[in-house]
């Protein structure tokens, strides 16, 4: 994260203390948002200098809302507990129950991207909301909702479908035996390679945003789930639009990762269950 000089930070003043604590109620409503803007997001000069002399909740009241439309679905939530929250957080990540509302089975994980507490120094806390809303659908239990009682300003957020087990990034490699790191990466080498099959292309499988549940000490019970499409698109060439440039990879035929790993720029290795 790019730490900017905002107003705030300058004049050490502190932000409103942060709701997102196990039993806040809130009210949200279906949301259709926009497409994803592919492109670079700046602030212009004016907006940076805005960023500096202007109170960050000032900023977030006068912020104008993302464009796209509104459905008739509306959902009462409560916390059940935060799993990732703070100022400086991307995005606000809880677990949520659904007090009212029909059509959903809780609990379920909500990931809110509340502007107060990432002030992002190059403002695109809304092209990431807007990329992970329309990952296909089928990747996402309940589609997009938008908070409608949060400090008189509205905030974007997303519902997904709550996955019980251990963040790979949380375990700790020297504890599993080699037999079960092993099928640990297979499984994930598989899924994402069935992904991408079906010219999903997953750019950040990273330890974070894999789910590992083991119903015991061998391999035969394990599953392994991918979250957080953030960064996936659809098509696998650097311009999926292109249909020559596209037709170049190969799309929807499968493609070993021996193949498509094998020395990657950018891969990162996935800790030391690969050992």
């Amino acid at each position: 994260m790019t730490l900017s000089l905002d107003f705030n930070t300058l004049n050490d003043i502190p932000k409103s203390s942060l709701s997102y604590v196990e039993g806040f109620e809130f009210s949200v409503l279906e949301f259709f948002p926009p497409e994803p803007q592919i492109k670079t997001f700046m602030l212009s000069p004016d907006e940076a200098l805005q960023g500096r002399s202007t109170d960050v909740l000032r900023r977030c009241l006068a912020k104008k809302p993302l464009s796209g439309r509104l459905g008739s679905r509306v959902l009462h939530l409560k916390i059940r507990k935060a799993i990732r929250v703070g100022d400086g957080k991307t995005s606000q990540i809880v677990l949520v129950d659904v007090v009212s509302g029909q059509g959903f089975t809780t609990p379920l994980v909500a990931k809110l991207y509340d502007p107060l507490y990432y002030d992002h120094s190059l403002d695109d806390v809304d092209p990431s909301f807007t990329s992970i809303s329309n990952t296909p659908r089928k990747l996402l239990l309940t589609g997009t909702y938008i908070a409608v009682e949060r400090n008189m300003f509205l905030v974007t957020l997303i519902l997904l479908q709550y996955i019980a087990g251990d963040s790979m990034d949380t375990l700790q490699p020297h504890y599993f035996t080699q037999p079960l790191r092993k099928a640990i990466m297979e499984q994930i080498a598989d899924v994402e390679s069935r992904l991408y099959e079906n010219n999903l292309w997953r750019r950040d499988t990273s330890p974070r945003n894999i789910i590992i549940q083991r119903l015991g000490f061998d391999s035969s019970n394990l599953h392994i789930t991918f979250i957080d499409f953030k960064h996936a698109s659809l098509g696998r060439s650097p311009n999926p639009k292109n249909n020559d440039e596209e037709s170049r990879f190969f799309p929807g035929i499968y493609i070993s990762p021996i193949l498509r790993w094998y020395k990657t720029r950018g891969r990162e290795p996935v800790y030391n269950f690969e050992t």
